[in-house]
């Protein structure tokens, strides 16, 4: 029995030694990330990425950059003609590479938005069975990144497993080792809040200035809010013409026909406020043709509809600010809430 157990032995740990993948450190030093361009998803990395492993099988041979957007572009230079032989038998390689290379943004919340600039590598001949990646800790971005329009706030590392359809032409879908390095980019609150809000909250207030103009000066109202309504028309197209067509909104729209909506609803005020001042005054003048209860009820009408326009411009004033300040905080939060729980890659 032990002399099966031993033969058992010495046939199983051979295969077991076999089956297991060889492991492939990499690691990568960001030195600069520029030229991020919103309408082609796409930035340009220069960054050192090295590779330390143990085996026959040599990974310099057979890597490749999945999201590569100009083959043509990229350098790829090896510091090393051969790869060093480490001390405790492993070896070692560094590349010096520059390209461009392409990630699908998520301009759903700008200009709110944070994106990703994405480096994947991936061994083009070798499944996670025979070779798998292991993402060094030490991997870097250096201090400070400068990314003009954004600011950069978490470093991207992983290794996930991924799977072609039909295993490359195979009966089976083999698993391939995917190496991903990265820097998440915010782009700066004062974007919003001292370049686009102030020029739009400017042309609100004056806006909403027509509630403290009498109704007799209709003109003078209605006037108001129509130049309102475009220029907040001409802020967006300024604000929104660096972006490209997405075919849906994002939140800066979002944000902008609110501004729509209350405008709309301010203009809405104005007509019955004109309405009914028009009303008291048709009143006033049927009053002067009567005499005793009669005028006097005509003239209490009359009164009635001033106060009402009085208390309707008093509640759109204490009104419409609240509920636009309370439309923009929920239009965010939903938006900011909708990023954060997208798909990472």
């Amino acid at each position: 029995m032990m002399k099966r157990l031993a033969l058992l032995v010495l046939v199983v740990a051979p295969a077991l030694a076999w089956a297991e993948p060889q492991r492939v450190t990499v690691g990568v030093h960001l030195r600069n990330a520029e030229a991020v361009s919103l309408e082609q998803n796409a930035y340009s990395l220069s960054f050192v990425m090295w590779m330390r492993w143990k085996g026959e099988v040599d990974p310099t041979k057979s890597f490749r950059f999945v999201n590569l957007l100009e083959a043509w572009a990229l350098t790829s230079t090896p510091v090393y003609e051969e790869p060093l032989v480490e001390a405790d038998g492993s070896r070692y390689q560094r590349f010096v590479v520059e390209g461009r290379f392409f990630h699908k943004f998520d301009l759903g919340p700008y200009p709110l938005d944070w994106q990703k600039l994405v480096l994947e590598v991936e061994d083009v001949r070798h499944d996670a069975g025979t070779l798998t990646y292991v993402a060094d800790q030490q991997s870097s971005v250096v201090e400070p990144l400068s990314v003009p329009g954004w600011t950069p706030v978490a470093r991207i590392l992983e290794v996930v497993p991924f799977s072609y359809p039909g295993g490359l032409g195979q009966a089976d879908s083999r698993p391939f080792s995917r190496f991903r390095f990265g820097v998440k980019l915010q782009r700066p609150l004062r974007l919003l809040l001292l370049t686009m809000a102030p020029p739009v909250l400017l042309v609100l207030l004056c806006c909403f200035a027509v509630f403290f103009l009498r109704p007799l000066h209709v003109e003078a109202r209605v006037g108001t809010v129509i130049t309102a309504l475009l220029t907040v028309v001409f802020l967006q197209l300024a604000f929104t013409d660096d972006l490209p067509y997405l075919g849906n909104s994002v939140l800066l729209d979002q944000l902008f026909n609110l501004s729509y909506a209350l405008m709309t609803a301010v203009l809405l005020e104005c007509v019955v406020v004109t309405r009914l001042f028009d009303r008291a005054k048709d009143l006033e003048a049927q009053a002067a043709t009567q005499d005793g209860e009669a005028r006097a009820a005509t003239k209490a009408q009359a009164d009635a509809a001033l106060q009402r326009i009085a208390r309707l411009d008093r509640w759109a004033a204490r009104g419409f600010p609240p509920l636009y300040a309370l439309g923009c905080l929920v239009i965010v939060l939903v938006a900011r809430g909708a990023q954060v729980t997208q798909v990472p890659f």
